[in-house]
């Protein structure tokens, strides 16, 4: 009896496993039901534009709401109505084989997490991840050399590059950056504190406490205002910044937590604001499809009159198998690194990517900029170079100059400046 109780166990958990649920992001096709981006009616005031659409948005979610109790899903995560109409839950293989079988079913991709945390200089391989270099900076702190940085203009040598700075706080357009948060509290930081504007796609964090930094750094790369002794000022200075925190404190986030944010952008967005991805993974081995979710999200938003700016990944290789950065189109930006110094720009930053997919290089190694708890840091990658892009793009309302080419593998880069 005691062996058959062990074989009934035995058979139960391999049941189980065969049964495990996976989580997917299914979406529906635009003749099921067009998302609220489409007819979306557009206001000045960011709260009021998505109190004006929450009409179309209930009714949306209603017919998406009878889908789902008609398949009998009763674990669905999320939902999503404004840059694509889907939702996200775990599906078991035959729930996914009659969704992706139902003639209203556009995709059933499986969710993916993704590796956002930062690595310290000296650990082996960055693997598509900006590198930290020393430890936090305080204004207290003597100047180093190692900074790059110029006490004059308040700022890394690498906005001076970009042509400099211009004061963007009267500016309406914002700046939204999809990250591990930002510090709302950094001295340096315009950061919307509007309810339900900024939010965080992770349980329990919020989207103005940044453990990690990336976010922070980027921010005031794009926007600081360079407020103190020691401060950091940014491309576009002062201009708002709106965090959407896709990944979480130990460095995890995913795709589906991605396009969430996308759909939030696609709610309260406006014309000429700008959206910064500098974040991605390097494993695509065909851009056009290997998440085509993705790419019509960012499309979408892009034909909107919103800029997309987005790293090229720092894997010193193709920036065509990076994701996001491989997506290409109107108003959508991939950037790669550049070395410099105080004074010059110089080659490639060798852990950047490169190839036809990248629009713009920008300075992008050994970069000042804000860092959590009213501190800085310098960081390398081709994320610090979308930021500074980000800010380029924001202070031209999307028209960058090319202050000259550098040729790299054969092919003639413009780089960019304000």
């Amino acid at each position: 009896m005691k062996k058959i109780g062990i074989l009934l166990l035995l058979l139960t958990f391999t049941w189980l496993a065969h049964a495990q649920s996976n989580v997917y992001v299914v979406t529906m096709k635009s003749t099921f039901e067009s998302p609220v981006l489409d007819s979306r009616t557009d206001n000045a005031d960011r709260i009021t534009q998505a109190q004006q659409n929450q009409g179309k948005r209930n009714n949306k979610q209603a017919k998406l709401d009878m889908f789902i109790q008609n398949k009998g899903l009763t674990n669905v995560r999320s939902r999503f109505m404004d840059v694509k109409i889907g939702f996200i839950t775990p599906l078991t293989e035959s729930q996914r084989a009659d969704l992706l079988n139902d003639p209203n079913v556009e995709s059933v991709v499986e969710d993916v997490d993704i590796q956002g945390r930062p690595i310290m200089q000296g650990d082996p391989g960055s693997q598509g991840r900006p590198i930290m270099q020393g430890r936090p900076i305080m204004q207290s702190d003597a100047m180093s050399p190692s900074w790059l940085y110029d006490p004059n203009g308040k700022a890394s040598c690498a906005i001076n590059l970009v042509n400099g700075s211009e004061n963007s706080s009267s500016r309406r357009e914002s700046i939204w950056i999809i990250d591990t948060g930002v510090d709302a509290n950094h001295r340096d930081l315009n950061v919307n504190r509007q309810q339900g504007v900024a939010i965080s796609m992770i349980p329990g964090e919020s989207p103005f406490d940044d453990v990690l930094g990336h976010g922070t750094h980027c921010a005031g790369l794009v926007a600081g205002r360079g407020t103190g002794p020691i401060s950091a000022t940014g491309v576009s200075s002062g201009a708002e910044i709106i965090p959407l925190k896709v990944f979480a404190s130990n460095g995890i986030g995913s795709w589906s937590k991605i396009l969430m944010a996308l759909d939030h952008v696609a709610k309260y967005g406006q014309v000429g604001d700008v959206v910064l991805m500098s974040l991605g993974s390097y494993n695509v081995s065909n851009c056009e499809v290997s998440n085509p979710l993705l790419t019509s999200a960012i499309k979408a938003i892009a034909a909107k009159g919103m800029f997309v700016v987005m790293s090229a990944g720092n894997d010193g290789g193709d920036a065509g198998r990076n994701l996001p950065g491989c997506i290409n189109g109107n108003n959508i930006f991939t950037v790669g690194a550049l070395d410099f110094s105080c004074g010059s720009i110089g080659s490639k930053y060798s852990a950047s990517n490169f190839g036809s997919g990248v629009d713009y290089f920008v300075p992008g190694s050994n970069v000042f900029s804000t860092w959590p708890g009213g501190q800085y840091m310098v960081m390398s990658g081709t994320s610090m170079s979308a930021a500074i892009m980000a800010g380029i793009i924001h202070a031209t309302r999307g028209n960058p100059r090319s202050s000259g080419t550098i040729n790299i593998g054969g092919i003639n880069y413009r780089i960019a400046s304000k």
